[in-house]
This record gives C-alpha cells, structure tokens and sequence, in this order.
C-alpha cells in the first residue's frame, strides 16, 4: 500500500516532478490513470487540466470520473474501471464534498481492498486532506488559538494516525496542526506546501518530493500544554525537503 499526499497546486507545465513521482511509484508512463474529479465545482476543466498534464508525461490511459452521488460510486461499471487502475488519484476542491458522497461506499470499499494489494493513491489538495481519519476542513491560523477553532471531520482513514493539512507555509497554517495535534496528540501532523508531496510508505517511512516544504508536527514529550492551552515549546517541528526520507 502507498499512498502520495500532494500540498495542492503541483507543477503540471514544466518539470511536473511530482506527478512524475506518482506515475512511477506504480509503472510509470505505462500506469492505467484514474482521476476523480468528485470535489471540484469545475470538472470539466479539472478533467482536462489532468488529462493534459498526464498525456505530456507519456500516459495513454487516463480515466476521468465525476462521481456526484453514493448511488453512482456503487455501479459495477464504475467499480470494473477502478480494479483495472495503477493509480486513483483525487483532484483538489471540497474535501466534505468528497467525504460525504464517496465514505462508505462500494467505491471506498474497492479502494480499502485494493490498496492492500498494489494501488497506488495520490491526491492532492482536498484529495490529500481526505486520506485522514481525522480531516481538516476549515478553520484561519487566528481560529487555531481556541479550543475546537479548527473544523474537522471524518475522512476515508487512509492514514489513521496522520492529519494532513495542505498549501501548508504558503497560507500560514502552522497553528492548525498546533492546535489538532494538542487535541490528539496521539497524531502526527504532516503540513504539505504546495507542489509538494509525500510519499508513504507500508512501512512508516515517508519520501518527500517536490519544490516545497513538508512539515511533521508532533506533541514533545516534555510538553505541559493541554488542549485548552498551549505554545509552541510544546512540540517537536521537523522541516524536510525534496529527496529528504523519515520514519514516522
């Protein structure tokens, strides 16, 4: 199982290296795409800003699906197209939007089963923040200062003991994963930058890809801050960059 957390707005034009990383984490130009465009209010252009961005990079078979009700990500045919995929790859948008009409699901069914086997999982934006069990879905670095600021919900659980939070140091969202982690500190908070991603591996290990930053918050041990109050001191920070590998 590997799935890869994108911090929003990756390169599609130039080098596209983050993408490129997706692609060969399963069979590179060769992989069989599908993206779900489910959480964007725009899928028509969402679907060929992908379809473009993965053609440059050698891929012939690309799937779109904009998947609008549980109804429709119950359909054989549907479910037929995501066994027969290398890599399921969610866009940004809404991820409520996308938790509401795809959790508990055949179709969230199909991935649990495949991704215990060989598929590849990429999303990015809102497709990275639904990985979590625990997703981020709103709250201003101001909001992280009071208990319960910070909106969350249940997402597909991918990553049980990972909160993503994404377009990470470029909006300033450190004290979101300040205040979640403080809540829970049995999580890790992982704040991915745009064009950035991780790649996360069966094993623990994460490899960091990407033009930015990824950020990995975690309640210190010698902390003395409870949810209700808490500073800084009270955690352990860690930045890595592209080509950086850690074990959480």
């Amino acid at each position: 199982m590997t799935l890869i957390a994108i911090g929003g707005a990756e390169d599609k034009q130039n080098k596209a290296v983050v993408l490129r990383a997706v692609l060969n984490a399963a069979k590179g130009s060769a992989s069989r795409v599908h993206v779900i465009t489910t959480a964007t209010n725009y899928p028509d252009d969402v679907a060929k800003t992908y379809r473009d961005a993965f053609a440059r990079l050698g891929v012939k078979n690309c799937e779109i699906s904009h998947i609008e009700t549980a109804a429709e990500a119950g359909e054989q045919s549907f479910l037929d197209s995501i066994d027969h995929a290398d890599i399921v790859f969610f866009s940004g948008g809404d991820q409520s939007k996308l938790a509401r009409i795809l959790k508990d699901t055949p179709f969230a069914d199909k991935l649990q089963e495949r991704r215990e086997k060989d598929l590849i999982i990429a999303g990015t934006s809102a497709g990275a923040a639904v990985m979590s069990a625990c997703m981020v879905t709103g709250g201003t670095p101001e909001d992280a200062r009071r208990t319960g600021g910070i909106k969350t919900g249940d997402g597909f659980g991918f990553a049980e003991d990972i909160i993503f939070d994404t377009h990470f140091m470029n909006r300033g969202r450190l004290p979101r994963l300040f205040n979640l982690v403080a809540a829970d500190p049995s999580k890790t908070g992982i704040g991915l930058d745009e064009d950035t991603a991780v790649i996360l591996h069966k094993d623990g290990e994460i490899d960091v890809i990407g033009s930015g930053s990824v950020t990995i918050v975690t309640k210190s041990p010698d902390a003395t801050s409870t949810d209700q109050s808490f500073t800084p001191a009270d955690f352990d920070v860690k930045t890595l960059r592209h080509g950086a590998r850690h074990r959480l």
